[in-house]
């Protein structure tokens, strides 16, 4: 009888120890979700951003030629980045 508490015990803190394990599992999974989702979400109104940027570059009329370039460099870096 004394071995069947011992085991009986031990089986117990096995269960414990996989509920927890379970739900840092099920938490871990669900940030990375999440982290998919925003990443997603950020990648569609980068694509946007660069549509509207491409449609509206050639109605872009600069005050003066450092506007134009840092324009430029801007654009360039932007599409390198996306």
């Amino acid at each position: 009888m004394v071995f069947d508490v011992a085991k009986a015990i031990e089986k117990l803190s096995e269960a414990v120890k996989s509920g927890f394990l379970f739900a840092e599992t099920a938490k871990k999974h669900q940030s990375e979700s999440a982290i998919l989702k925003d990443r997603k979400q950020l990648q569609k109104a980068v694509n946007y951003a660069e549509q509207l940027i491409l449609l509206m570059y050639p109605h872009f009329k600069p005050k003066d030629e450092k506007e134009q370039k840092e324009f430029e460099n801007l654009l360039e870096k932007f599409l390198e980045n996306n």
